[in-house]
């Protein structure tokens, strides 16, 4: 039996469903992160952007979780013409490494917003937090959130250079395998 060559096209949406505002949040807290203290307005609307796109990454990527662990099966596609047994391992590791990063991600910032007592900004509006706070659990999900974003920030573009080196260096249809536009699935 031959593995299929590209994602569901569910997994396909579910991916960029994700990518998008993970992409978006963290572009938020990089530029609130690089405007001067003296622009106290302007640091607040990106780290609004940030935890807005933050909350909405936490609301995609449930499903998307829950999909991958019940499609378990169709998400073994077959590995890239050329890749080796330690490209394969180190691909393997970095999916799961994402998939650690856009779990803990929001699942941090939702708890510190949530017990917290602040609530979660949510574009036009504020989602109200607990009335119970728990500073202790906050103050633990905003250093976890800060240690995993600090380092874990670094897989996206290690993820987008990997597909653009397997595309230059001999699998030119890797972006078709993601690709929820493309005609029917190629096996």
């Amino acid at each position: 039996m031959s593995l299929p060559a590209v994602y569901t096209r569910a997994a396909a949406y579910y991916h960029w469903m994700v990518a998008l505002p993970l992409l978006g949040s963290v572009g938020s807290v990089l530029m609130a992160m690089d405007t001067p203290k003296e622009q106290k307005d302007e640091k607040g609307k990106w780290m609004w952007r940030h935890k807005s796109l933050g909350v909405l990454t936490g609301m995609v990527v449930a499903p998307r979780l829950g999909y991958r662990l019940i499609n378990m099966g169709k998400y073994n596609i077959g590995h890239l013409p050329g890749e080796g047994p330690v490209m394969a391992l180190a691909a393997k590791a970095g999916h799961l490494a994402l998939y650690g990063f856009m779990v803990i991600m929001p699942a941090t910032g939702i708890a510190m917003g949530m017990y917290g007592g602040k609530g979660l900004p949510f574009f036009w509006t504020t989602i109200p937090g607990f009335e119970e706070k728990n500073g202790k659990l906050a103050g633990q999900s905003f250093k976890i959130h800060k240690f995993v974003g600090t380092y874990g920030k670094f897989l996206i573009p290690i993820h987008g250079g990997a597909a653009v080196g397997h595309y230059f260096t001999g699998a030119p249809k890797i972006f078709s395998r993601i690709n929820p536009f493309r005609g029917p699935p190629m096996h």
